[in-house]
């Protein structure tokens, strides 16, 4: 092992080590690399054309991040504070708030997630499903002279 370990040395330099790091670092953190980059994209498209769909869009891509940053680094630091003030005295308060802490709080970013994709899905893609869905089942036309209605009054 020795001898390639100063073969990498003199061809390669330290330019493998950036490498597995890089490796280690993208398979670990892929989701919130991949949130990130969504905001910036969809940050850039919110600013071009600002409309609520792209604002819709641009925050579920922050929300994913937010989830995914609190179950990895914030909740496990949220159990240890409870786990140090909750002790004894109070310990029937201890599982409650783990409860709360951990599974409750991340089923409610996944389900604020799921719903502004859905709403998202929605803004952008709504009334191009409806015009699709109407072409079938099309409005039923009331009897009208024109598009407004007219009070009990008005009509001739």
């Amino acid at each position: 092992m020795e001898p390639f370990f100063r073969w990498s040395e003199q061809h390669l330099g330290q330019s493998h080590y950036v490498l597995g790091y890089l490796i280690v670092l993208v398979s670990h953190n892929w989701p919130i690399i991949f949130a990130l980059g969504s905001a910036l994209w969809l940050s850039i498209r919110l600013y071009r054309t600002p409309t609520r769909a792209n604002a819709v869009w641009l925050f579920s891509a922050l929300l994913f991040g937010l989830g995914y940053e609190y179950e990895k680094h914030i909740a496990g630091e949220f159990h240890q504070a409870i786990d140090m003030l909750f002790g004894y005295e109070i310990a029937g308060w201890n599982r409650p708030l783990h409860i709360l802490v951990g599974p409750v709080v991340n089923t409610g970013f996944v389900i604020m997630t799921f719903a502004m994709i859905c709403h998202g899905i929605q803004l952008s893609f709504g009334a191009r499903f409806i015009a699709q869905f109407r072409r079938w089942y099309p409005a039923r036309i009331t009897k009208r002279r024109s598009g407004a209605t007219l009070s009990e009054r008005e009509r001739p």
